[in-house]
């Protein structure tokens, strides 16, 4: 028999136990009989919190498995009765081995028998370290299709963990440890042809726990999932690089998703409000699992990648059929970085290793019509995947010529990014506005750029943008506080010169600086987009590139060449967690109407968000301000004016930013875009948790109250100009809180402005609300307390 233990058998002593002997060490008493050893311990009914440890495993020769485990609370004190509970709500365990991958795509019985002979041929040549492992399970079923059958159904297989013996193959063994003994050898669980499921012992194993003591326990506190890795043959637990973990949910998942289980709205609960572990998923999300009524895979893998391509369905319990084609992922599906994040986990780097299932995940689309069913016979069809075959064998799989496999394509558009970045650094050195002149000189640092750039044929567009203070009082006509400049058009009032290496300086000259307000509220800002070749990582002639690479300048400046020193209200890397660079071509398609505006026409100041630099950085707000539904006093294409304001603009669906972003992320924004339907987004974290885009500090409110009120559609307005007006904090707490009626009763305690009836104009003070007395960060009644 094969043991492993981790836990050591000495008795726990407590400090209540350590307290005892001090004092009996002190007393002047005679000594007593020395009793048996105390136990500090609570029932299983009086447990708040529980904690399981798998401390030992045992197998012996009849392929009997025994799992020991200690039960605790959060403090580490045993918990007892487990074994007599009554109605135990979940108590169910897997066991499975890391082995070669069993295919799932199969489409006759002959291809099937050939894929179970060579996985039989592998397993004795793969090292328990081979990177392309993937887990099989010990326990599984083969499952005919059922209620709502889609059009491809088949008899599947699907991994599994034994989960009804419960408290019979439970005892006790006292102290807090218990032993579950499976109710079957490994060799009498169902047996099929074509899936390996033999003992290895010399293979990596897992044990999967899932342990909740009754159907209304607090899942936060009481619920279990836990795994437990180990060798039958040495009777070790395995080294990290000896198993297989490809990520890391802390540094993956939660980026996006809401690791709160206490948050029944958000948490990534599955099966029953059961399993949250990603580890223990792996052990039924097979390779070879498969939905009978879809005959879709339930690999991982699959899941995880559809899922997020919005190309999943599956029928779960009772025949119900989850359909995730309305799942809107903000990110890019090709960059596998995103979530295989370098160092997070110890196997986070084998993505780039080709996984059968993984890869037909998403090259579905490219499997031709004669296709024998076989991954090599689709990726092994050298005009389809020419690139790669350029490379030989190492174009997907990884070896000496090229370490990154196949990974060098998936993260092409990401590492030519970083590369270029690193190349072209963009940065401000200085800005002088003269009234007097009513010129603007801007010098530049523009690595590697020692010449004009319209001389360089890998420059597709060099912009420079002014954006003056927001919200004054004397707007000027068509947005006119923001400038756009294009460095490679030939434009009589820019003057270009190389005045050191690497520095270009800007004059540009007929001006109306008063257009641009207060300027210490100014800002200056810079893009850059080069052509490159993915292939290489290098700029290349816009001619023959296939990428373009969005540059920043590295900093922002005012119009008098100050540095910008007001304090974030976000965090840029907050938005990045979730969005990739690609955003930058969904805010395009977002903004474009009768197509992309050139920056500088006339509509350009708000249709050409192609400048665009940053989410946070204070651009967006320069088009999207408080007046943003006035339009801003266009005078071209729009009749600006409050009475303009069209009935779908409630405070929920207006253009400022603050409260568009809130709105888009509470899910209470319903404006129709332009006459298109705007999908629904499916923000997948609590909408009530501000830390996840707020850091610290950033919640103070500062500054709030002085700003602008918002004038909007009244929430019954059925005609232009229905308009109500918001103090700003007000705003900005009803863009997500709907019902406002409570809401407008405490607001006007506390200085805050609500008219349903504005038009009559605006007659919110700047100042006049005190919000931020209770409810800033920090304070009684702070956000970051009251949105918990």
């Amino acid at each position: 028999m094969m043991n492993t233990n981790t836990r050591s058998q000495w008795k726990i002593f407590t400090p209540i136990a350590v307290a005892v002997c001090l004092m009996t060490a002190c007393s002047d008493g005679e000594e007593g009989k020395e009793g048996p050893s105390g136990i500090v311990s609570i029932s299983i009914e009086q447990a708040n919190t529980l904690k399981a440890t798998i401390e030992k495993v045992a197998i012996d020769a009849q392929t009997q498995v025994q799992v020991d485990f200690f039960l605790s609370n959060a403090n580490g004190i045993a918990v007892t009765g487990l074994e007599n509970l009554k109605e135990l709500d979940t108590l169910g365990l897997g066991i499975a081995k890391l082995a070669p991958p069993q295919a799932h795509y199969h489409i006759t019985q002959a291809t099937a028998d050939a894929a179970a002979q060579n996985s039989a041929v592998a397993i004795g040549a793969a090292s328990t370290t081979d990177a392309a492992l993937q887990w099989t399970s010990y326990i599984n079923n083969q499952v005919e299709p059922a209620t709502n059958a889609q059009a491809n159904a088949q008899t599947q297989f699907q991994a599994g963990i034994e989960s009804s013996c419960k408290t019979t193959c439970l005892t006790s063994l006292g102290a807090g440890l218990y032993r579950y003994t499976f109710s079957k050898t490994l060799t009498a669980y169902p047996q099929f042809s074509g899936l390996d499921t033999q003992y290895t012992p010399e293979l990596t194993h897992r044990i999967y726990l899932e342990l909740k003591p009754l159907a209304n326990s607090p899942i936060d506190t009481q619920l279990i999932n836990s795994v437990y890795d180990f060798v039958p043959a040495t009777g070790q637990t395995v080294a990290a690089d000896m198993g297989r973990k490809v990520i890391a949910p802390e540094q993956a998942c939660f980026r996006c998703h809401n690791a709160d289980l206490a948050n029944a709205d958000t948490r990534l609960l599955m099966h029953g409000s059961k399993r949250f572990a990603f580890e223990g998923c792996v052990v039924c999300h097979t390779t070879y699992s498969g939905d009978p009524e879809t005959g879709n895979s339930l690999d991982m893998a699959t899941l995880t990648h559809q899922i997020h391509q919005a190309k999943y369905q599956v029928v779960g319990h009772k025949g119900h059929l989850y359909d995730f084609s309305n799942v809107t992922f903000p990110g890019d599906m090709k960059q596998c970085q995103q979530c295989h994040i370098a160092g997070s986990a110890a196997q986070s780097s084998n993505y780039n290793i080709p996984s059968k299932t993984a890869c037909l995940d998403c090259h579905k689309a490219q499997i031709p019509a004669d296709w024998n069913g076989t991954v090599a016979g689709l990726f092994h069809n050298r005009e389809i995947f020419a690139k790669p075959w350029a490379l030989s064998c190492s174009g997907c799989h990884p070896d000496s010529n090229n370490p990154q496999g196949v990974g060098l394509f998936h993260n092409a558009a990401v590492n030519t990014a970083a590369k270029l970045a690193s190349d072209y650094q963009v940065q401000l050195l200085s800005s002088q506005l003269s009234v007097e002149t009513q010129t603007l000189v801007v010098t530049l640092q523009v690595q590697q750029l020692d010449q004009l750039p319209a001389t360089q044929a890998m420059i597709k567009s060099f912009w420079l943008i002014a954006a003056g203070e927001t919200n004054h009082a004397n707007m000027p006509v068509n947005n006119g506080q923001r400038k756009v400049w294009d460095l490679l058009a030939n434009a009589s009032d820019v003057a270009l010169n190389i005045t050191a290496p690497n520095q270009l300086t800007v004059t540009i000259s007929n001006l109306s600086t008063a257009d641009f307000g207060d300027l210490s509220q100014s800002k200056l800002y810079s893009k850059l987009v080069l052509c490159a070749d993915k292939n290489t990582g290098f700029a290349v002639d816009c001619n023959i590139a296939n990428h373009n690479v969005n540059l920043s300048a590295l900093n922002t400046l005012t119009l008098q060449g100050q540095t910008v020193t007001a304090k974030a209200k976000v965090v840029e890397q907050a938005c990045r967690q979730c969005h990739d660079q690609g955003l930058e071509d969904r805010v395009l398609s977002a903004h474009q109407m009768r197509g992309i505006f050139e920056p500088t026409s006339s509509c350009g100041t708000c249709h050409a968000p192609q400048t665009a630099t940053a989410l946070t950085d204070g651009q967006c707000q320069s088009c999207h301000s408080n007046d943003a539904i006035m339009y801003l006093n266009a005078g071209i294409m729009h009749t600006p004016g409050a009475d303009q304001i069209k009935p779908y603009r409630t405070i929920n669906n207006t253009l400022s930013y603050r409260e568009l972003v809130h709105s888009l992320h509470a899910g209470t924004r319903t404006v129709v875009g332009f006459g298109n339907p705007r999908p629904e987004l499916t923000y997948p974290n609590a909408k009530n948790n501000c830390s996840v885009c707020h850091s610290a500090g950033q919640l103070d409110l500062a500054g709030l109250s002085a700003e602008q009120s918002l004038l909007v559609a009244a929430p019954d307005a059925v005609n232009n100009g229905q308009i109500a007006e918001y103090s700003p904090t007000l705003a900005t707490c009803a863009a997500c809180h709907t019902q406002t009626d409570s809401l407008v009763v405490h607001a006007r305690g506390f200085g805050g402005v609500y008219q349903s009836d504005a038009s009559g104009g605006r007659i919110y003070q700047a100042g006049q609300e005190s919000c931020a007395i209770c409810h800033a960060e920090g304070r009684s009644s702070g956000v970051d307390k009251v949105h918990q």
